[in-house]
């Protein structure tokens, strides 16, 4: 299974370029006393070496040589270390004297002034001469964050498609691939237009609320939920399942709750299932649906209470509805970690995000490239890899975009040492010293206006 994890934070982050140089200025000191302490055990070594007919000179002389060669190796390090804190800062300060050329509206002289700093920045970091040719660099190298999001996607399907229909067929994938992003990325900026608006000031739609019913299947106790795969298989529920609530009585008797959304149960566009295309097409343009309304109900059947913290898991069509939820300003959504998400919308500055997602899912290509700010706290990460690297038939029933894709994905998680991934340890820590831990599963139904009428009639 590959274990090339792509791991990059999420959320607004403020760098501070000062910083930065100064703690390149401090390693290049601290690289400088080393080659003191180098050259003094050298002529140390010389001193003992030139003792005659002394065995135990020999012995001293190779032992303070190889500790020059140590120290010797500390200071190339920290010259290397020093080097990379210059260059980030240079990289970092560009991006600031981008924006602000961008946003200048101060005349002539600022925008010579920071076309100025942009070339000295860009020869510095590559050699090229001119604010123009910097900033081009940020584009080619990455540097905003956005990248080819499709890029592998779009080449996994041509391989797919040469390999069923041969050669002629290749291109034909691609170009599919490419035409579903153009339109997801169109979708995408209609989505983001319609969310301009705060969600505080656009309440859930009563008439969609009404529309839905939740009905607990089953209640039982339950350990902890204790890591990424253990929460991704937890999305997978009995059947009839929908959502899970879990309640988590603390310590001190407070009580947080962990809210698990599942994906998409059926392609209709009508009928008794909240989780359908309808409710797809919905959520994807920022909208409430009958999804986002089943999760409101099953947590208002739970108890949860104003102020108690909530953390979201969510798949596909499920993580459209969690993060409606986070955005919402009903329940108090301190944590949301969705798989195979169509859209990574913007988030309050208090949730944060854990975005999980393959390069070859279709699904997740929808939401474009995640973007690096406002996606939530700064503790925030999006995690990528490539889950399904061979092409073939299996493809048409997107194996990269399957629950136990994604399961295997956080296991992946789990195991990495990566200081992001760990920071979410102190939810899984904290939840683990629950005194008791009550999990519901919920089904949900679409109530049709003929079943209503006839609700309403048997009530009279």
């Amino acid at each position: 299974m590959p274990d090339d994890l792509d791991i990059r934070s999420s959320g607004a982050a403020a760098i501070d370029t000062s910083s930065l140089r100064s703690a390149a200025d401090a390693g290049r000191a601290l690289a400088n006393r080393l080659r003191c302490m180098d050259a003094s055990l050298d002529i140390a070594a010389g001193f003992i070496a030139s003792v005659p007919g002394l065995r135990a000179a020999r012995e001293v002389q190779y032992e303070l040589a190889r500790e020059a060669r140590r120290v010797d190796q500390l200071a190339e390090d920290c010259e290397r270390l020093a080097a990379a804190l210059d260059q980030s800062a240079d990289l970092y300060e560009l991006v600031e004297v981008h924006a602000a050329w961008r946003l200048s509206q101060h005349g002539e002289a600022e925008l010579a002034a920071l076309e100025s700093r942009a070339g000295v920045l860009g020869a510095r970091l590559w050699g090229v001469s001119g604010s123009a040719a910097a900033f081009d660099m940020l584009v080619r190298t990455g540097a905003f964050g956005d990248g080819d999001s499709g890029g592998a996607l779009r080449m996994q399907a041509a391989l797919g498609a040469g390999l069923v229909g041969g050669a002629w067929a290749a291109p034909f994938g691609f170009a599919l691939v490419a035409g579903v992003q153009l339109a997801a990325a169109r979708a995408s900026d209609i989505r983001a237009n319609a969310m301009r608006v705060p969600a505080a000031s656009a309440p859930p739609s009563p008439a969609i609320s009404a529309g839905v019913t939740t009905t607990p299947l089953r209640r039982m106790a339950a350990a902890p939920v204790a890591g990424f795969a253990d929460a991704g298989k937890r999305l997978s529920g009995p059947e009839g399942t929908r959502i899970r609530v879990e309640r988590y009585t603390m310590p001190r008797g407070g009580r947080e709750w962990v809210v698990y959304v599942t994906g998409t149960q059926s392609v209709a566009f009508d009928g008794p299932e909240p989780f359908d295309m309808r409710s797809n097409l919905a959520l994807y343009a920022g909208q409430d649906a009958a999804a986002s309304a089943a999760v409101r109900a099953a947590l208002a059947d739970a108890g949860v209470r104003p102020g108690e913290p909530v953390h979201a898991v969510a798949h596909s069509q499920g993580a459209m509805a969690a993060g409606l939820l986070a955005r919402e300003s009903e329940y108090d959504v301190r944590t949301l970690v969705t798989f195979g998400a169509p859209t990574t919308d913007p988030l309050p500055p208090d949730v944060t995000a854990v975005t999980i997602r393959h390069t070859d899912d279709p699904v997740a290509a929808l939401a474009g490239s995640s973007p690096a700010a406002d996606r939530g706290a700064p503790g925030g990460f999006v995690a990528e890899r490539m889950a399904d690297p061979l092409p073939g038939l299996h493809d048409v029933t997107m194996p990269a975009h399957a629950l136990s894709s994604y399961v295997a994905t956080g296991a992946l998680l789990d195991a990495s040492a990566d200081p992001r991934v760990r920071g979410i340890d102190a939810l899984w820590d904290r939840l683990g010293r629950a005194d008791a831990v009550q999990a519901t599963d919920y089904g949900a139904r679409r109530v049709s206006r003929a079943d209503a009428g006839a609700g309403a009639g048997g009530a009279g």
